[in-house]
C-alpha cells in the first residue's frame, strides 16, 4: 500500500513548509558546495552526460546547458534516465552525473549502474547523505541534509539548480560571466520571491477554475515552464503544459481558448517579440498571466543572475501548484494516491 508519511489535512501542507524554506536549504546546498573539491568531483570530462528522472531531470536540463556555456570544448547533454538504464548508450570516454535528491530514484541508480559497467565514469549529486546512490557512482557531491516532505518536490530542485550553478562558478571559464557575487545573495533573493505568495494566490484561484493551463518561458526559463506544468500536474491534476514561448506558436497556439489560462515567464532580457506574443495570446481570448522580472510582468520577481534566473522563477510556479490544489480541494503532498484508480497505479509500478 503506498502511504504517505505523516499526511497533514489542511494548510499548510508540507509543501508549504517547504516553499518557505527554501531560502535556508538553498544557503544550505551553497555551503556544501563551496566546501567540495570541485575539480575532483567532476574532473576533467571528454564528454559530460547529466541525468535524471522527474524534477531532476529538469535539473539536469539546466545543469547541461550552464555546464556547456562554461566547458564550451568538452560535449555536454541532458539524457533521461530511462533511456541510459534501458536504451541508449553512451561512449566509454563519458563521465555520467546522476541527480537525485533521496538518492534512491531506481532509473537514475540503474543507468548509473549500467554506463559504469560500460566503462563510464560516475558521478552523482544527491540532497541526502548516506543514499543507494553513493554506492554506483565514484564520487558523489552530498548538497543537504533534510529530505522534502512533500511527494511535490520544491526544496530539492531550488537546492540542486544552487549546486549546479556553484560547481559552474568554480569553473572559472573565460566564456560565462562571473556569477559568484549573485549566487552569494541568492538565499536572501529567495526571500524576497517568497513575498509573490499573495499575488500568485489570487492568479491561482482563478487557474484552478480553468480546464487547463500552459507555461511558456525562454531561455533558461524554458526549463522553469517545464517544472511548473509537472508540479500543476502532481499537485492537482489539472493538465497542465510547458512550451519555449516561441514553439508554442507552432502548433499548440491554434488551439487555446478561454478555458485555458496561459502564464508567461518574462525577464528583463526579453525584447518586441515576446510582447508581441503575449499580445497575441490575449487577443486569442485566453487569460494570461505574466510573472518575471521584466517591468511589464505582472508580478514582479528580483533581478538576478541570468543563469541563477530559474532558482527564483520557479518560486511561484511552487505557490501556484499549491494554492491551485487547495482550490481544488486537493492534498498537495500526496501526489493524489487518495484517489484509487490513481494510487493503484501507483502501487502497480513499485510491487
Amino acid at each position: 500500500m503506498v502511504a504517505f508519511p505523516d499526511p497533514r489535512r489542511r494548510h499548510p501542507f508540507h509543501m508549504h513548509d517547504m516553499i518557505l524554506g527554501q531560502p535556508a536549504f538553498v544557503a544550505e546546498a551553497l555551503r556544501r558546495t563551496a566546501a567540495a573539491d570541485v575539480s575532483s568531483f567532476l574532473g576533467t570530462p571528454r564528454r559530460l552526460v547529466l541525468t535524471g528522472c522527474g524534477t531532476s531531470f529538469h535539473a539536469a536540463i539546466y545543469a547541461a546547458r550552464v555546464f556547456q556555456e562554461v566547458l564550451p570544448f568538452v560535449p555536454v547533454l541532458a539524457i533521461h534516465a530511462y533511456d541510459l538504464a534501458y536504451g541508449s548508450s553512451v561512449p566509454a570516454n563519458a563521465t555520467v552525473l546522476g541527480v537525485s535528491h533521496s538518492g534512491s530514484t531506481p532509473s537514475t541508480n540503474r543507468a548509473l549502474r549500467r554506463v559504469r559497467a560500460r566503462g563510464c565514469r560516475t558521478i552523482a549529486m544527491c540532497g541526502l547523505p548516506d543514499s543507494p546512490m553513493e554506492r554506483v557512482a565514484d564520487q558523489t557531491l552530498v548538497i543537504g541534509s533534510t529530505h522534502d516532505r512533500s511527494w511535490a518536490n520544491t526544496m530539492s530542485y531550488t537546492t540542486q539548480l544552487t549546486a549546479f550553478a556553484g560547481v559552474a562558478s568554480r569553473l572559472k571559464s573565460h566564456v560565462a560571466p562571473s556569477i559568484e557575487s549573485s549566487l552569494r545573495g541568492i538565499p536572501r533573493s529567495l526571500e524576497k520571491t517568497l513575498a509573490s505568495e499573495s499575488q500568485v494566490r489570487r492568479l491561482a484561484t482563478r487557474i484552478a477554475r480553468v480546464e487547463r493551463v500552459t507555461f511558456l518561458g525562454s531561455d533558461l526559463d524554458e526549463i522553469t515552464a517545464f517544472e511548473a506544468a509537472l508540479k500543476i500536474r502532481e499537485t492537482c491534476s489539472l493538465p497542465a503544459s510547458g512550451y519555449h514561448i516561441e514553439q508554442f506558436l507552432h502548433g499548440p497556439y491554434l488551439s487555446i481558448d478561454d478555458r485555458e489560462s496561459i502564464v508567461v515567464l518574462r525577464s528583463r532580457d526579453d525584447g518586441p517579440r515576446s510582447l508581441a506574443i503575449v499580445r497575441a495570446l490575449k487577443a486569442s481570448g485566453a487569460p494570461v498571466a505574466t510573472i518575471g522580472e521584466s517591468p511589464r510582468a505582472q508580478i514582479r520577481l528580483p533581478v538576478t543572475a541570468r543563469i541563477l534566473r530559474p532558482i527564483l522563477s520557479i518560486v511561484p510556479m511552487q505557490f501556484l501548484a499549491y494554492y491551485a490544489a487547495l482550490a481544488r480541494r486537493a492534498n498537495p503532498d500526496i501526489m493524489r494516491t487518495d484517489i484509487p484508480r490513481l494510487r493503484a497505479g501507483v502501487e502497480a509500478l513499485f510491487h
